[in-house]
């Protein structure tokens, strides 16, 4: 016997709901992922919806400030696929409507963190992703 739940389109088993799966009780998070490519922004959006988020998206500044006002977003998630003036735009625009932390993904280097609310991860592959968004959300638990 299945009970089924909206989030996400999963279907939970009733032991799983009275055993405690904290997975479905927590608050549903929502991550804006900012991407100027689609493929990689689809992606993302895949792993961290698998994992229980709400994911939403923008290409770039002013998408990212919308989003930011309209919806209560938990983190903000810049891909590396935006170029370093676009990300400074990007953390500019969306400290001007919340205190929300940013996440920003890099291929090496290193990254110029320009507020305290304000992480760089190097993330290869999905469990690395997880793991990062996992520890910024725990840090500003919110």
């Amino acid at each position: 016997m299945f009970f089924s739940l909206k989030s996400n389109a999963q279907r939970v088993t009733i032991t799983q709901l009275f055993l405690g799966d904290t997975h479905l009780t927590e608050k549903r998070h929502t991550i804006l992922v900012a991407s100027w490519d689609p493929i990689l922004a689809e992606a993302r959006r895949q792993i961290l919806e698998k994992e229980g988020y709400e994911v939403v998206s923008a290409k770039g500044s002013h998408g990212v400030r919308a989003l930011c006002k309209k919806k209560q977003v938990n983190l903000v998630l810049i891909g590396y696929s935006i170029p370093p003036a676009e990300k400074r735009r990007i953390w500019v625009e969306a400290r001007k409507v919340c205190k929300t932390p940013i996440l920003e993904l890099h291929r090496g280097g290193e990254p110029e963190l320009i507020d305290s609310h304000a992480f760089a991860h190097e993330s290869q592959v999905p469990d690395d992703l997880i793991k990062a968004v996992k520890s910024v959300l725990n840090r500003f638990r919110n």
